[in-house]
């Protein structure tokens, strides 16, 4: 028994001076620059999925195809808002977003740009998340390691490295007039299921947006490079910000001249609306702008993103360079000229049900009304069905009835003055609900003149991409 107990001593001291040994060794080598990378980037990644339906033409509506497609997307601002591609969103019904910590979510397609195939979504949370950091595609090597987080087949949130391959390809897409710009070709492994998110350089930055692969082919994958990201985004949000404020700048964003020592755009002040609301406060054509509010500005996107649900007769602080001065200008916003479309999908409210329009006379046709509705409002439409809006529209069942479908806008009309687009959905305007060629013609006809003399505007509920938005109608 002692011998036994002798040798399974040592035997035990040995093993744990390995242990020990494998032990330290093992922690130094798991944590790299990947472990690192995803700490830092996965929480920014969503996973997007939804029922995708293929409309058979000249079949009933019961015989149309459906799918399940899935992709993933990437936070650029705390409150909600994602971009993607537009591909993995198009012609879903409903998409579900499911974040890092496993929380679901419906979004909203906001604003898409078809030419580069990326999209913004929105949704609605309670606590901020964690924007995405971006790093710069400008200077990208051939051979410089890569990473890539995404959900490919449903398997949420997976790592996967490679090496970037190539720069500034062009890939046009079968069956399709798309074509990938300045795209960056990477062996990084790329499946379905990963179009729309994040491709990462070693410091868990992000350089580009994984969007295609080759088909029949291993190890080749594109991505459109993050530069190029940022200017589409920026230009989508600065639509939506364009919709519920003023302020009379367009910016740029300019290469710095050392590259070594600042990894970041520069932002200057490209020019300055007369009277606007920039000009009243001083801001100058060539001014850089440092920060906005609480945002410091290292590219277009921040520029907007501090714009982002501000309001008419705010003042806001605009930090900027001139002169090599660092000066601060307050702004007090005004509101966009004609009224333009306002989003009121971040915060729905129930509406309060609206009226019927009365039936209109007898005394004149049908297609004279509807001439009053061209030359008044300026559009031409065809009512929605029923069951079409209960199918296609589920969330506003609780706020509208039902709508009618722009198919024609008159240009300078009041209708275009305010935005509203071929295929929009008018579900409201004024008292009245819209839900009938009876309530448009009984707007037009018999409430136009009246409604000219009571009321400078008149608002209008429109639908465009599953969001609501609303109208003021200039009746002068």
């Amino acid at each position: 028994m002692r011998t036994v107990f002798v040798i399974s001593a040592s035997f035990f001291i040995v093993s744990c001076c390995f242990l020990r040994v494998c032990s330290g060794f093992t922690a130094e080598s798991r944590t790299n620059w990947a472990t690192e990378a995803y700490k830092k980037g996965s929480e920014s990644v969503v996973f997007i999925e939804g029922n995708k339906i293929e409309e058979r033409r000249g079949h009933s509506a019961d015989s149309d195809r459906s799918f399940n497609g899935m992709g993933s997307g990437i936070i650029i601002d705390e409150r909600g808002y994602i971009i993607t591609n537009y591909h993995v969103v198009k012609d879903i019904r409903q998409i579900h977003v499911k974040t890092y910590d496993e929380t679901e979510y419906i979004a909203a397609l906001i604003a898409q740009d078809a030419e580069t195939d990326l999209a913004l979504i929105k949704i609605n949370v309670r606590t901020p998340l964690r924007p995405i950091t971006f790093g710069r595609s400008h200077d990208l090597m051939p051979g410089e390691v890569c990473m890539a987080i995404g959900n490919p087949y449903g398997y949420l949130f997976s790592l996967t490295d490679g090496r970037i391959s190539a720069i500034n390809r062009e890939v046009g897409v079968n069956d399709s007039s798309l074509v990938y710009r300045l795209a960056v070709q990477t062996n990084t492994e790329i499946n379905p299921g990963n179009s729309g998110g994040p491709l990462f350089n070693v410091y868990g930055e992000m350089i580009g947006i994984n969007v295609a692969i080759r088909q029949g082919a291993t190890g080749i994958a594109f991505a459109t490079p993050v530069d190029q990201v940022v200017e589409v985004a920026a230009k989508l949000m600065g639509e939506i910000v364009n919709q519920q404020i003023a302020h009379g700048i367009t910016v740029s964003q300019i290469e710095p001249k050392d590259y070594d020592s600042i990894k970041r755009f520069i932002v200057r002040v490209e020019s300055v609306e007369n009277n606007s609301p920039a000009a009243l406060s001083g801001i100058q054509r060539g001014d850089i702008l440092e920060g906005v509010g609480k945002y410091t500005i290292r590219n277009k996107l921040d520029f907007y993103r501090a714009l982002l649900d501000t309001k008419a007769n705010e003042d806001l602080a605009f930090s900027l360079f001139r002169n090599n001065e660092l000066i601060d200008v307050p702004v007090a916003l005004g509101s966009p000229k004609g009224g333009r479309l306002v989003n009121r999908t971040v915060s729905p409210q129930p509406a309060a049900a609206t009226p019927k329009a009365p039936t209109a006379g007898n005394s004149v046709s049908d297609g004279e009304r509807d001439r009053f509705v061209w030359e008044n409002l300026g559009i031409r439409y065809v009512p929605m069905p029923a069951q079409e809006f209960a199918r296609t529209h589920r969330d506003f069942l609780t706020q509208f009835d039902g709508g009618i479908v722009v198919k024609a806008v008159r240009e300078g009309s009041p209708a275009d003055q305010v935005g509203i687009l071929d295929g929009d959905l008018i579900v409201g305007i004024g008292p009245w609900s819209m839900t009938s060629a009876n309530d448009i013609r009984f707007l037009a006809w018999q409430e136009w003149k009246k409604l000219q003399a009571d009321n400078e505007t008149l608002q209008a509920d429109v639908i465009r991409d599953n969001t609501h938005y609303r109208a003021e109608i200039p009746m002068q």
